[in-house]
């Protein structure tokens, strides 16, 4: 088997275990690296590396200046490690010497298959842990995502990323004939997010019904706008029953729609430098000081960040770190509408909708999923001349 080959098979597994086991995906990551390395040198790929980069690069080096100013390095470093996925993924992924459609969905399907089987595992726990504890809780929220190792949070985002795909993969001239998996596939995603999402997740997913309802009136009635009409009209009457259960006590305990006003306004409030924030280390410090010092203990106890990824980054950084944020948001946005591109913007704007409620570029799965999904469109769109993504066969 040729190296090619091998790095392929390599690429696939990685992006398969992002949302199955990030321990497992962060070292199929690395191997992918060296491997993609080798390839570079032995067979000279030239891939505009910068030119696909620079605003990853830019945010990179607005978190490293941010440790020349803090005190607590080691706190820096391991923000920096968690951010290793920004280089990378786009070491791996330039390294292809073409990029055409069928390598996108190739990846895209990657993705989706360990996605599914990452689902699969968390309700064969739940079922599990129910026969034993007789709690319904094990099927929400974080008792459901605890077998991976992961935070409902980012689940929630993978799901509405991959239900997205496969509407748009049923939406294609020959969707139809892969209607029965495709459907199943977004009605199996669509019941995991009901159990993993809070109402952030309901607001960046009624965007992607939204969008497929209108195509369904404005656009030439297939049958499979047909079935997506379908399919999205039923998932969002769900979705506002779901959401209209007034046992609040019981919603605290498996949704994210508590008051995260307080936290905001405490970041804000404690930072003393906004052109710079207060340090990629030292973050931490500052916010526990001031939590402590307005009688919140509990929240300085359990080391509460932002949960806003803007107010994050403006806190830490000042408004260099936050115009480097928006420029990495902004890039593939900004290529999307260029091509004419509803993909592009359907999967990015969930992240701006839980930037406002969560640090994601916090953890690893957060932090390789955004440079995935920026570095495929990104490399992608570059690629291309006319064609629009996923419309080609």
């Amino acid at each position: 088997m040729s190296l090619k080959r091998i790095f392929d098979w390599l690429v696939a597994l990685f992006i398969f275990l992002i949302p199955v086991s990030p321990f497992a995906s962060v070292r199929v990551q690395i191997l992918a690296i060296g491997l993609a390395i080798i390839l570079n040198v032995f067979y000279g790929f030239k891939s505009n590396f910068l030119s696909k980069t620079w605003d990853i690069g830019i945010y990179l080096l607005v978190l490293i200046f941010g440790l020349l100013y803090s005190e607590d390095i080691d706190t820096g470093m391991r923000v920096l490690e968690t951010s290793f996925s920004f280089i990378g993924i786009p070491i791996i992924l330039n390294s292809y010497k073409d990029f055409g459609i069928s390598r996108l969905k190739k990846l895209l399907y990657s993705f989706t298959l360990g996605l599914f089987v990452a689902c699969v595992l968390c309700l064969i726990n739940a079922f599990v842990s129910y026969f034993k504890s007789g709690s319904p809780n094990v099927f929400f929220f974080y008792e459901l995502t605890r077998i991976i190792d992961s935070h409902p949070t980012y689940l929630a985002y993978y799901l509405i990323f991959s239900i997205t795909f496969c509407l748009y993969l049923l939406d294609l001239e020959n969707g139809f004939q892969h209607a029965f998996v495709l459907s199943s596939l977004v009605l199996f995603f669509f019941l995991m997010l009901l159990l993993t999402g809070g109402q952030t997740t309901f607001v960046s997913v009624l965007l992607v019904f939204s969008f497929f309802i209108l195509k369904f009136f404005l656009e030439k009635r297939t049958k499979s706008r047909k079935l997506i009409f379908v399919l999205t009209s039923a998932m969002t009457a769900s979705m506002l029953v779901f959401s209209s259960f007034d046992n609040n006590n019981e919603r605290e305990k498996l949704n994210d729609s508590w008051d995260r006003m307080v936290v905001w306004k405490s970041a804000l409030k404690a930072s003393s430098n906004i052109l710079l924030g207060e340090g990629t280390g030292d973050y931490k410090i500052v916010l526990n000081e001031y939590y402590r010092a307005h009688g919140m203990e509990d929240f300085a106890k359990n080391n509460f960040n932002s949960h806003n990824q803007f107010v994050q980054i403006l806190f830490a950084n000042g408004i260099l770190g936050l115009i480097a944020l928006l420029l990495l948001i902004a890039r593939p946005l900004f290529l999307a509408f260029k091509k004419d591109d509803a993909f592009g913007i359907l999967i990015f704007f969930p992240f701006i909708i839980y930037g406002m409620t969560e640090v994601f570029l916090g953890r690893y799965q957060g932090v390789a999923f955004f440079s995935l999904a920026h570095q495929l469109l990104i490399i992608y769109y570059m690629s291309i001349k006319s064609t629009l993504p996923l419309q080609s066969v």
